[in-house]
């Protein structure tokens, strides 16, 4: 009921856990770690219809081209409950952690958000009321899993929507609160893939590859609308382009470990970062889909002392966005003309 995308993996059922084990057995063999991201779509789904769950009706987009309804009580009860029951077959499928994903736009951020959320019952109207939902949420994954199991969180420090925006200090509201409830790290993102997925990822709008999705007589008209509501010269590549936000969330977080995600592409750029607690991890998402081999050529580069770090990283073409919107597998795609 929450999957957004054809090719999307979930922990909606028990017939799950087999599968997911082998996997998580495989990392461990490797000696590495994973936690399960749980999302629900919300408004954000290819695969729902065109009325797909979210906290409160609201108009099409262009990249979903969707109508939402709003969710009923009960309905939003038991999608409180699903994040629970899947937190469950992720502990038992043998991940590490859960990250609740809260960010970018998925029925979560929604909730947060004043833009998408226009609710004014218990679950919406003031900052608290939006952020009851998270609260319950997180609830359910802990009742389900256990005070010694990492639970942590994605979260959005600006939504970019088209209307009203979050402010910065009710982010930081969020993360003290989610503090005091025991959250294991919070990673801070930004944007929603429904009205602003080129400023989570700044760089390339291939608009020709988007349009594709379209019957092919449409094609033009797709391409027309989509430069006009992306202009590529609104989403210029920086590194690092949420770090921000840092010195207004870290202040809250104790010893909750801060997250950095958003245009990382270079180890010079990175190391600092850390050194000087600006974060405590780093979060890499397209420089892996290019090189899945990215740190530890890295780590074996350092180590060498050659100091020339010429392994190539993420150009931010954005073509990899392309392939899942045409219901690919996730890959780079930077080779392919769009």
């Amino acid at each position: 009921e929450g999957k957004s995308y054809l090719r999307q993996a979930g922990l909606h059922s028990d017939k799950m856990i087999e599968g997911f084990s082998m996997l998580t057995e495989r990392v461990r063999q490797n000696g590495s770690r994973i936690f399960a991201q749980l999302a629900h779509g919300g408004r954000q789904s290819l695969v729902q219809g065109v009325r797909p769950a979210a906290p409160s009706f609201g108009m099409p987009d262009l990249i979903y081209k969707v109508v939402p309804r709003s969710m009923g009580v009960k309905e939003i009860l038991k999608a409180i409950q699903d994040f629970g029951s899947a937190a469950l077959r992720a502990k038992k499928a043998g991940f590490d952690g859960i990250q609740i994903h809260g960010a970018h736009g998925y029925l979560v951020n929604e909730f947060l958000s004043p833009y998408f959320n226009r609710r004014t019952d218990e679950w919406g109207g003031t900052p608290e009321n939006r952020f009851r939902f998270l609260k319950r949420v997180y609830e359910s994954i802990r009742e389900s899993v256990g005070t010694d199991y990492p639970i942590t969180i994605k979260l959005n420090v600006s939504d970019h929507t088209p209307g009203t925006d979050i402010p910065i200090e009710e982010v930081v509201e969020q993360a003290t609160h989610l503090v005091a409830m025991g959250i294991d790290a919070i990673e801070i993102s930004c944007g929603t893939l429904a009205y602003s997925m080129f400023h989570s990822s700044r760089g390339k709008v291939p608009v020709k590859g988007f349009s594709r999705t379209q019957p092919i007589l449409m094609q033009p008209l797709a391409s027309f609308l989509l430069n006009r509501a992306f202009p590529e010269e609104n989403y210029t590549f920086e590194e690092a382009y949420n770090l921000w936000a840092s010195s207004y969330i870290k202040p809250v977080l104790g010893d909750v470990p801060l997250i950095l995600v958003g245009g990382l592409r270079t180890f010079q750029t990175m190391e600092p970062i850390v050194q000087e607690g600006k974060a405590d991890f780093i979060s890499l998402s397209r420089p892996l889909i290019r090189e899945p081999f990215l740190v530890k050529k890295w780590q074996e580069e350092r180590e060498g002392e050659n100091g020339n770090w010429r392994i190539p990283t993420c150009l931010n073409c954005n073509k990899c966005y392309v392939g899942v919107a045409n219901h690919k597998a996730l890959t780079c795609n930077e080779q392919q003309v769009f």
